[in-house]
């Protein structure tokens, strides 16, 4: 077959794919009915009427979200200091409708792993093995990365700055990402680090990064001589008793009451367990298991009166820096609506998570709902004991202080204005999609409402200087993301934030992503290279 019949007839598929996803969307499970109900529940005996009454109000209103927000399972958790108050499973693991959501149903945890991996890494410090403030060359000597404002910045990053978000690295690597998941092991994943460029100098500021915290987790693996599934069991989820959570890809494959997560007319989506996201989204985990971790956290790293991890370790990781912004190590730390609260959240791969506890009251919760199409927010239900006066403040806590001091980003008019030499990057790109099989891209594509329009990046002139568009594929999916360019090297182009823009070739990429130039409007979709 010569080259011309090749790519006509990859054009050809990508067509045909466009048409079976939109005949999907109508013929899809987004018309289904879902009738979810209580399916498993405890309450711990001897609560007062008023704490009942409100658990009882989220008994009813629940299932009525659910169905609304079709919805197939949810499984939460209320915890104080001596553990479970009230946990509940509503509703079914998947569209079939068979098997019932129970509080031992394993979820994917999403963001919510970055909060174990943490606790995981500082429980290395603790034995020793693992330094926070030491460069994390000394344990990886190979690490290099790219840096327009600094030289050697490999020999600056820590394991604070890759759990604090502060180190600059980038959110995502070259090799095994949200597009091209089956693309590379951990190592060759970590690896990749080295043909990406940071976005700010280290430790100036916070920016979210996944690879920082896969990172982490390789160099826990080399130091540990443990693969880190095995060490998290060990250290976590064997003291903590949480034998419904694991990082174990056999495990949870084979696990008989596993979740699969949903998205807007996609019946079920692939199991996502063969991504090289060690450290950053990982785990999977049931309400029971989550309810312990809280637990942990509001008794100071104890767990039945043993310490686990030692209670400074623990204020390290509670505790924001200035430049972190209202993230400490693995738990955000957030002010809403004159409450204090800590935890960590967590969506994508059809799940929506969400672990949260409040210190002042020494309560919290736990939420895992297998499908992205929530769109009611819940209330907490510790909002509404605090708000009838059934829990009790801690007057004697002090919440953590310290002002953060954010650094903007480069000023966008002070950028080069447009070159004619940037006309030859003017133009569509599209995203290389490796590692996906056909019904797979399919179904990502629909439930990400990846369209034409979203499946591909644009470079364009406009007001006299040089921009990208295009839209993110993950949580923040149809959001805008590009802005003004900025020519670092010839075709090496940053935006304000520090997102880079690699038209150098031979491998192009937007934000580490791989990219090919459009010949035309009949190549705008994605490309199953």
């Amino acid at each position: 077959m010569n080259n011309t019949s090749y790519h006509i007839r990859k054009e050809r598929t990508a067509q045909l794919i466009v048409v079976f996803a939109i005949l999907l969307v109508f013929l899809g499970p987004g018309c289904n009915t879902i009738s979810p109900k209580l399916q498993d529940e405890y309450i711990r005996p001897g609560l007062s009427p008023g704490m009942c009454s409100v658990f009882d109000k989220y008994r009813k209103y629940i299932p009525k979200i659910m169905a609304e927000d079709k919805v197939p399972g949810l499984s939460l958790a209320l915890v104080d200091r001596d553990g479970i108050l009230w946990a509940g499973g509503f509703g079914y693991t998947d569209y079939d409708l068979k098997t019932p959501v129970t509080t031992d149903t394993m979820f994917a945890i999403c963001s919510i792993s970055k909060t174990i991996t943490a606790t995981a890494v500082m429980i290395a410090v603790q034995d020793g093995l693992l330094e926070l403030d030491v460069p994390i060359i000394e344990y990886w000597p190979q690490f290099t990365v790219n840096s327009r404002f600094e030289e050697n910045p490999q020999k600056k990053i820590t394991l604070r700055h890759l759990l604090s978000h502060t180190s600059g690295i980038a959110r995502d690597a070259p090799v095994g990402n949200a597009r091209e998941p089956s693309y590379g092991t951990l190592e060759e994943h970590v690896l990749s680090v080295s043909d990406t460029w940071l976005r700010h100098k280290v430790g100036e500021r916070y920016s979210y990064s996944n690879l920082g915290y896969d990172i982490a987790v390789y160099i826990l693996e080399v130091q540990s001589s443990q693969p880190f599934a095995q060490y998290v069991e060990d250290k976590i989820f064997a003291p903590l008793n949480m034998p419904n959570c694991s990082v174990d890809p056999e495990f949870i494959r084979n696990h008989p009451n596993r979740a699969v997560g949903h998205m807007s007319h996609v019946k079920q989506l692939p199991l996502w367990i063969n991504v090289p996201y060690g450290g950053s989204g990982s785990v999977y985990a049931d309400a029971k298991g989550m309810a312990k971790v809280v637990q942990f956290f509001l008794n100071g790293g104890k767990v039945d009166g043993r310490a686990i991890l030692d209670e400074r370790l623990i204020t390290s990781m509670l505790t924001p820096s200035i430049r972190s912004k209202d993230y400490g190590l693995g738990v955000h730390a957030l002010h809403v609506n004159g409450n204090y609260w800590l935890g960590h959240g967590g969506g994508g791969v059809g799940f929506i998570t969400g672990m949260y506890w409040f210190p002042e009251y020494g309560f919290g919760s736990v939420l895992l709902v297998n499908s992205e199409t929530l769109e009611h927010s819940f209330n907490s239900v510790i909002t509404d004991l605090i708000d009838e006066n059934l829990v009790q403040k801690d007057e004697s806590f002090e919440t953590p202080s310290g002002e953060y001091q954010a650094l903007q980003p480069s000023d966008p008019d002070a950028f080069t204005r447009f070159k004619p030499a940037w006309k030859k990057y003017v133009g569509t790109y599209k995203y290389l999609m490796s590692g996906w099989k056909f019904d797979t891209i399919v179904n990502i594509a629909l439930a990400m409402g990846l369209t034409a329009r979203n499946l591909h990046v644009k470079v364009f002139e406009e007001d006299g200087y040089l921009y990208v568009d295009s839209f993110v594929l993950g949580n923040d999916a149809g959001d805008f993301d590009g802005g003004r360019l900025d020519e670092y090297l010839p075709g090496l182009f940053f935006t304000p934030s520090g997102k880079c823009l690699d038209l150098r070739g031979p491998t192009l990429t937007w934000q580490n992503y791989r990219i090919k130039k459009v010949n035309n409007d009949n190549d705008r979709n994605f490309d199953l290279n």
